[in-house]
């Protein structure tokens, strides 16, 4: 399938979708009856055994992150190294990311295209699950293509190759007037993947819908942000206010937005994780206050 294809392909469920009234501006996916119990049932799985402790009954051995060389996604290379697991890291570029730690000559770095299945089918082969990192901004055009059409063909291969779980970091997208005229290709986008993550895997897909993820970004051999310095007290004032307050707060148009929990990367990486290796963590959303309610797993 071509890259015209995809997109073609993306933009039309977004339209199936908007018909169904699943999607309203600047709002989020609503997956039917993915939330019913699901905090409680994330819970008990977190609560009940350790990430390794998971994989090891789920019988999970090789696990493929795409966008594995990004912030976020190096971040799960690693959790998942810690877990004893084979990971193997795709990206555009196929190179291992600007860091000098022992995990990263531990993951397996290939080249591969979102939106080119034949540049990665053959790295699906044998995978237990696929952790997808792969998302970004542009114009709408752009955002559609990277935020949508390649996490859908990303996720309707996986399901070809057999893979048993999948997990898709989308976004919680915050209650401002006006962000669809802005990021329509970004919301869409993710919409979009989020309904082929219902579609092909409906009990054993998992879409995290952080906000802003913060931690230290490397931007270069010689550079990295501390981007923990700037977002961690917000995210411990917002929980000295509590989530729950917290939550109704951010429905409030204009302000609500400021409420809304920054989020580490390291949490996201865990529970990123343990979704993917762990078969009683349930299929559906993980949400940003479900996300600010853990601190690293």
């Amino acid at each position: 399938m071509t890259k015209s294809m995809l997109l073609r392909s993306a933009l039309s469920r977004v339209s199936v979708l908007s018909r169904n009234r699943l999607i309203g501006p600047g709002l989020g996916l609503v997956l039917p009856g993915a939330e019913t119990n699901r905090s409680t049932a994330l819970s008990a799985s977190f609560a009940t055994q350790d990430a390794s402790e998971g994989a090891e009954q789920a019988g999970l051995s090789k696990l493929v992150v795409f966008g594995g060389r990004g912030f976020v996604g190096s971040n799960v290379c690693k959790e998942a190294v810690g877990m004893g697991l084979t990971v193997l890291g795709i990206s555009r570029g196929g190179t291992p990311p600007m860091l000098h730690e022992p995990w990263v000559g531990a993951v397996e770095w290939a080249r591969g295209n979102a939106l080119e299945p034949q540049t990665f089918v053959r790295h699906l082969e044998g995978a237990d699950a696929v952790v997808s990192c792969i998302g970004g901004f542009g114009t709408t055009e752009e955002m559609l293509q990277v935020n949508g059409a390649a996490n859908v063909s990303l996720i309707e291969a996986a399901k070809a190759a057999g893979v048993k779980r999948f997990v898709f970091i989308s976004a919680h997208i915050p209650n401002i007037y006006g962000i669809d005229s802005v990021l329509g290709g970004y919301i869409r986008g993710k919409q979009a993947a989020e309904e082929a993550l219902r579609t092909h895997f409906p009990t054993t897909g998992v879409a995290l819908r952080p906000g802003v993820i913060y931690g230290d970004r490397v931007v270069s051999s010689t550079l990295t942000l501390p981007l923990g310095m700037a977002f961690k007290p917000i995210e411990m004032l917002i929980k000295r206010i509590g989530i729950d307050q917290a939550k109704q707060f951010a429905g409030v148009p204009l302000v609500g937005a400021a409420f809304v929990p920054p989020v580490s990367v390291e949490t996201v990486a865990s529970v990123a994780v343990r979704a993917a290796t762990d078969p009683s963590v349930p299929g559906g959303l993980i949400d940003v206050w479900e996300l600010a309610g853990k601190d690293k797993l």
